[in-house]
This record gives C-alpha cells, sequence and structure tokens, in this order.
C-alpha cells in the first residue's frame, strides 16, 4: 500500500508538474488597430496570456500619449503649443517631446540639413502655390528659408519641476510648491519668428520605440511594432513558437514601388524580405505623391536646403537601424539626398544598413495602379550589411506585410 500511494504522489507530482510546464509555454499575441494615418499592428511573446495582455494594453497607452502630445495637427499637442509661441517665450513640454526632438536634432546633424522638421514654412508655400497653380517666386522661398533650420529651435535638455498644464515660461515663484501638483519637463523656444514643427518624419520611430520599450517593462520577452512603413522589432521567439529549422528572429516584408499596396489593408507585392532582431527598419517610398503645377510635376518632398522639390528618381528608400527615430529620420533624408548622397551618408553612420530602389528611367506613369508600371526597371542600391539581413524565396505567412508610409496617392502637400 504505501508503495501504491508513493506511486500515486509520484504520477500526482508528475500531472501537476506538466501542467506547471505548459503553463510556463509563451505565447504570442497579435493586435491591430488604425492610428497614426496607417495600421499599426503589434506583435507581443510573454510568458503567460496575462502579460501579454498586460503588454499590450500599455503599448496603446503609450501610442495614445505620444500621439497626444507629438502630433502637430491637435490644437492642444506640446508641438502645436511650442508652433503657436513666438521668441524669446519658451514652452515648457513633456520629456518624450523634448526626447523626440533631441533626436530630430540629431539626424538633422547627421544629415546636413536634408531632414529638417521645421520645414513647416516651405510646405505651406508650396501648398499654396499648388492651389494657385503658380511656383512660388523665389524671394518667397528664401524668406521661408529664414524661418527653417534646427539650428533655430532651443532645447533645454536639463530636467525641471513645474505645475501641470503650464505651457508658457512661468517665474518659479508662481509655481505651486505641493509636489504632487509638478511634473518633469523641459524648455523648448523658437529664436525666429514664423517657425513651424513637424514631427512627422520621425515621430513614429520615437512612438514605435516608446511602444517597445514600454512592453519590455511590461514582462514581453519579444516584441514587434509595425506602424505602416515603420517596424521596430526587439528580440526573438522562443523555439516554442518557432517551425523546425525556422529562424527565432523576425520576418519582415520590403514593398516592391512597382506594386505598393492601394491600402494599409491590402498589402502590395515583395521585393524582399529581412530576419530581424533588435532592429528597426523604415521605408518610405514617394514617386506616387506629388503635384502639378502649369502642367509641371513635382515631388512632394521639399529639399530643406535649397526650398524646392527635389527631382530625385528613388523610388523607394529603406533604412534599417538599432534605433527606430534615427532609421526614420534617415530614410526621410535619404529621399531629399538621392540615391548616391544616401549612400554614402549611409555608409558613414555606424550601424546603418539601406537598399535604394531608383527608377533605371522615367516611369511610364505616376499613377500606382497602372500595370506598366510593374515590370518597370529598377536600380538597386544596397549595403553590404543590408544584403546579409535579407531571405531567399520561401513561404510568406509568417512576414510582417510590406508597407510604405507614402502608399496610395494622398492629395499634394
Amino acid at each position: 500500500m504505501p508503495g501504491r500511494f508513493a506511486e500515486r504522489g509520484f504520477l500526482i507530482f508528475l500531472v501537476l508538474g506538466l501542467a506547471a510546464g505548459c503553463a510556463r509555454r509563451p505565447v504570442e499575441k497579435v493586435e491591430t488597430r488604425e492610428a497614426m494615418n496607417t495600421v499599426v499592428t503589434v506583435r507581443v511573446v510573454a510568458p503567460s496570456n496575462p502579460i501579454a495582455r498586460r503588454a499590450l494594453d500599455d503599448a496603446w497607452k503609450e501610442m495614445d500619449e505620444c500621439v497626444r502630445l507629438l502630433d502637430c495637427h491637435r490644437p492642444d499637442s506640446h508641438i502645436s503649443q511650442i508652433n503657436q509661441s513666438e521668441p524669446p517665450f519658451t514652452v515648457f513640454v513633456h520629456p518624450l517631446v523634448a526626447n523626440c526632438l533631441a533626436a530630430a536634432k540629431e539626424v538633422w546633424e547627421e544629415t546636413g540639413g536634408a531632414f529638417d522638421p521645421t520645414i513647416g514654412p516651405l510646405l505651406e508655400l508650396w501648398r499654396k502655390a499648388a492651389e494657385e497653380g503658380k511656383e512660388p517666386e523665389q524671394r518667397n522661398i528664401a524668406e521661408a528659408l529664414e524661418r527653417v533650420g534646427m539650428d533655430k529651435v532651443e532645447i533645454e535638455m536639463e530636467t525641471m519641476m513645474v505645475a501641470r498644464n503650464v505651457t508658457a515660461r512661468t517665474p518659479q515663484s508662481a509655481l505651486p510648491s505641493q509636489e504632487n501638483l509638478l511634473e518633469p519637463a523641459h524648455l523648448v523656444g523658437f529664436t525666429r519668428e514664423g517657425m513651424r514643427l513637424d514631427l512627422g518624419g520621425i515621430a513614429k520611430g520615437c512612438i514605435i520605440g516608446r511602444m517597445v520599450r514600454r512592453m519590455e517593462r511590461a514582462g514581453a520577452t519579444a516584441v514587434l511594432v509595425d506602424a505602416g512603413g515603420d517596424v521596430y522589432a526587439a528580440g526573438q521567439r522562443p523555439p516554442s513558437l518557432v517551425p523546425p529549422g525556422g529562424d527565432p528572429r523576425w520576418l519582415v516584408g520590403v514593398q516592391d514601388p512597382r506594386a505598393p499596396a492601394q491600402s494599409p489593408h491590402e498589402p502590395g507585392r515583395l521585393f524582399t524580405r529581412l530576419h530581424i532582431g533588435d532592429l528597426a527598419v523604415a521605408t518610405s517610398g514617394h514617386y506616387y505623391r506629388g503635384f502639378t503645377i502649369a502642367g509641371k510635376r513635382y515631388s512632394h518632398i521639399i529639399d530643406p536646403r535649397t526650398g524646392r522639390p527635389v527631382s530625385t528618381r528613388l523610388a523607394s528608400v529603406t533604412v534599417v537601424s538599432p534605433d527606430p527615430a534615427q532609421a526614420d529620420g534617415l530614410a526621410t533624408a535619404i529621399e531629399v539626398l538621392g540615391a548616391e548622397e544616401g549612400m554614402k551618408l549611409v555608409v558613414r553612420t555606424e550601424g546603418v544598413e539601406c537598399l535604394l530602389l531608383e527608377w533605371a528611367k522615367e516611369p511610364p506613369s505616376s499613377e500606382p495602379s497602372d500595370d506598366r508600371l510593374l515590370e518597370a526597371p529598377l536600380v538597386e542600391y544596397r549595403s553590404k550589411g543590408f544584403a546579409a539581413l535579407e531571405v531567399g524565396s520561401g513561404p510568406t505567412h509568417d512576414c510582417v506585410p510590406p508597407t510604405s508610409r507614402h502608399a496610395g496617392a494622398p492629395p499634394p502637400p
């Protein structure tokens, strides 16, 4: 009898042990929402369903908070408050706003001004020109350029404690002394009147980076966020979630600019696939966006250095970097620089890789639905490190769909 009870006890222990082992098996969850003018997909791997749920909830909360603070089209955002200020006044902003601006300034310096989030006055000038059907005069372009440049944005990176909801500079003696009414902030301001910030070329990179870090703090072991052309993957899938002989890294598709997505819900044709882990991928294509003035076609990309639309034949820019904000900003800058200068920039920037696709000749159409584009020849420029990430042909069911931040054909700037 004792032997039988001992045997039963061992069997119960074995069953409980197996159940506990099953409970510890990692889970993978996927959620998608429409936000930031695109479709945002979050994939999370976690030790359990409750941890995965908490990580997803935290990611969406982080995204909503970032958009609330960074969207220049929201009148209550901190970026809008900066845009509404005039020198010599400065504005108290949330630390994440200051950090995103600091990242933008760093990319501005790296690219010699090819990336510049203060390009607002130039965009407004050319938007008006498109509406009136008349190219702006050079003197107007020169005047707008006087109000462009990240060197004209002052960012105080030293953290201070200020009263909640205070936006303009207030004497410290007038601030509440109760600690629970104070929160960390930084000062930001312009040195020229009439300036305007628009972080659209780097904000998504900043936001997905914060989303990933927030999920990791919630207990996620591997995460991927895809925000319409900006992807950031951290960690690797565990063996239990990878097919036999598979790669634990995340598989990401790069869109073929000749067959782009007609909407965020309808992925276009793949040009290549990448295996990534702890890397960000930003893909941008601008050929289908543009405007016409007096019968002449212009790119919607404005060069912040010259004040005029770019003339590059780049069809697609894909940048890989450990820093999602850097990848986002550099993809925008290379659209301005063109293939040759863009490759030089990548070569001299540590940790960055790229794939640039340029039309071999003028495309037969500016309409993405034109079937003649499907076989239009492309010239490929890829860094050595990028080639090492590429995956050969094979199944794509586990691949993050290819997207581009400029998919479709939106209206002119």
